[in-house]
């Protein structure tokens, strides 16, 4: 499969690694139910699948839309994601949806990129689990973590490109999966980026030519979900 090399903000990236570390017990997912919409944003944590068992009971959800998450607790996000399977419920992402939260967003029977921020900025991140606190890659929960990605994409991920995620060389090494419409090209599929971090500690990202988003099923449509005024209100706050 051939792949186009491109540049990436060494900076930029640091800045969003740094986010993504400083993930604590005293941060919390924020639930936000407006309407049947169930705004879950910030890091997948413990308590949060018991939070959202108590949102689905109130029988109003229909969609869970994931909005600018780092990730976050492994288990958690697996959970979240069979829970949301099981319910029957839609996903929706507004922003970046990384880690554990594209675990999450894969749990949606029909899966959207929505309108809720710039398509430039928003994209679904998965990678392989790893310590938070020692930065040392876990393959043993590798298994579970393919299983659950090729389940919950109807099987559409590719082998070679799941083996390379969830069993990366470098635990910092992520997978990202924007819109289709995102990175347009003369026909071809376009959409899956790999970043891989270096030996110098630079980070250096390939477009997986001839895959997007509805061909390695992490999306269920093209159609970017339009959300209402007071979802987008709630999405917009700092």
């Amino acid at each position: 499969m051939k792949t186009k090399r491109m540049a990436f903000n060494r900076k930029k990236w640091l800045a969003v690694m740094a986010f993504q570390l400083a993930v604590t017990s005293a941060v919390a997912m924020d639930f936000n139910l407006i309407g049947d919409t169930l705004i879950m944003s910030g890091p997948v944590l413990g308590d949060d699948v018991a939070h959202f068992k108590d949102q689905v009971a109130t029988n109003r959800v229909k969609l869970v839309l994931l909005h600018n998450s780092p990730g976050g607790d492994l288990w958690n996000g697996q959970e979240l994601a069979r829970r949301i399977r099981e319910a029957g419920l839609d996903t929706a992402v507004s922003g970046r949806c990384e880690s554990a939260c594209g675990l999450v967003f894969l749990g949606g029977v029909n899966r959207y990129y929505s309108d809720g921020s710039p398509l430039a900025k928003t994209m679904i991140g998965l990678h392989g689990a790893h310590n938070k606190d020692t930065k040392q890659a876990m393959p043993q929960l590798g298994a579970r973590m393919a299983y659950l990605i090729r389940e919950m994409t109807e099987k559409k991920f590719p082998d070679d490109l799941l083996d390379r995620t969830v069993y990366p060389k470098d635990p910092s090494d992520f997978t990202y999966v924007f819109h289709p419409a995102r990175f347009k090209a003369d026909g071809n599929l376009r959409g899956v980026m790999e970043c891989n971090r270096q030996a110098d500690t630079t980070f250096k990202c390939k477009m997986v030519e001839g895959l997007d988003a509805i061909s390695v099923g992490a999306t269920t449509s093209s159609e970017v979900l339009r959300l209402n005024e007071e979802v987008r209100t709630i999405v917009a706050r700092p």
